[in-house]
């Protein structure tokens, strides 16, 4: 209820600035926009399940609040989808290679994504940026999309990574920029898994500080062992690991790593 009210609150008073439009996703990927000043107040149903926009023509427009996933306000004009929204941007080392991921909730005429690196030891302007691939983007989605991009530098230690999302008209905008810092992990780590939940696929990092045998298995919430990801020597490093769940149901599974006496557990939430 708290984040409800602090969320109207930041309805009103950022309405008087440049946004012009209310936008609404659904759980179910479908969206519906409209100008705020068509919009005189948000109320609550009185047993807080469903969310009342009073429109200016007298007009009430009702939606259950478990179906609303996301509201933002912005120029998005009325009746039009939602631009490219990224999400998410990490940087994880996998052995030699440093794997780039991004999450994007909506995409509108999204042709790609130019991926750049420089030397953290440059400065990061124009000039010291390298395009070093590119990754196709989905056109117009509604829905979370994942993409992953892996850059093996040939020397140096410490990088910047930056994506130039491409519209199918040219229009071009960047990322926040990542800082990849290589170095010899001090500690065994078995990381949270990226993303959580997931569907169908998820990433799985971890940490060696010295060589060693290593077991990564996965169990479901009753202990049966579903698969085997790791049982190998590793030598010392940081790495990468990807869990397939598409034959498996939704439900909790638990990850557990085991090397050099360490023992580490994280919870993975599959939902379909």
């Amino acid at each position: 209820m708290k984040t409800l009210i602090c969320w109207f609150l930041l309805l009103f008073s950022i309405q008087v600035f440049s946004q012009s439009y209310l936008n609404v996703l659904f759980n179910d990927g479908s969206y519906k926009n409209s100008p705020i000043g068509s919009l005189k107040k948000i109320t609550l149903s009185s047993n807080g399940e469903q969310i009342n926009f009073h429109l200016a023509d007298g007009t009430t427009a009702i939606e259950n609040l478990a179906d609303i996933k996301k509201m933002t306000l912005d120029n998005t004009p009325q009746g039009e989808p939602l631009p490219v929204e990224l999400s998410s941007f990490t940087a994880v080392i996998n052995g030699t290679s440093i794997i780039l991921m991004w999450r994007t909730e909506t995409e509108v005429s999204n042709y790609g994504f130019e991926v750049e690196r420089t030397s953290s030891s440059t400065t990061p302007v124009q000039e010291g940026w390298k395009k070093i691939g590119f990754v196709q983007g989905h056109g117009n989605s509604n829905s979370p999309k994942d993409y992953t991009f892996a850059d093996t530098p040939e020397e140096g230690t410490s990088f910047q990574y930056r994506l130039k999302q491409i519209d199918t008209d040219g229009k071009f905008q960047f990322s926040d920029i990542v800082t990849v810092e290589i170095a010899t992990p001090v500690q065994f780590e078995l990381k949270q898994n990226f993303p959580n939940p997931f569907n169908p696929a998820t990433h799985i990092t971890y940490n060696l500080p010295r060589d060693g045998f290593v077991t990564i298995k996965v169990y479901d919430i009753v202990g049966s062992e579903i698969a085997a990801l790791v049982n190998e020597e590793k030598k010392v490093g940081s790495y990468l690991i990807t869990f397939d769940g598409a034959n498996l149901s939704s439900g909790v599974y638990i990850c557990t790593m085991n090397s050099n006496s360490f023992i580490r557990s994280i919870k993975m939430l599959m939902i379909k």
